[in-house]
């Protein structure tokens, strides 16, 4: 597994929701959120966008404070 820098991962996590909260047609966007996906491909290890965004969800929701139940760090998607 890729070391995670968690601070990066949530920024791109972020970037990711904000492209794709609302249907946008406009090029730049699109290629945009493209870059985006492609690059939490790469920092995940997994090679389809749809896992490597799950993939990140998990990964952001077990690194969350104590008090919270974390997901299973050890369930990786194949991809």
């Amino acid at each position: 597994m890729p070391l995670i820098n968690h601070a990066v991962l949530r920024q791109l996590m972020a970037e990711f929701d904000t492209l794709t909260s609302s249907p946008s047609t406009e090029p730049k966007r699109q290629e945009r959120l493209e870059d985006v996906q492609y690059t939490l491909c790469v920092y995940t290890g997994i090679h389809d966008p749809h896992q490597a965004v799950a993939w990140a969800r998990r990964l952001l929701g077990a690194a969350r404070p104590a008090g919270r139940a974390p997901a299973d760090p050890q369930r990786r998607p194949r991809g």
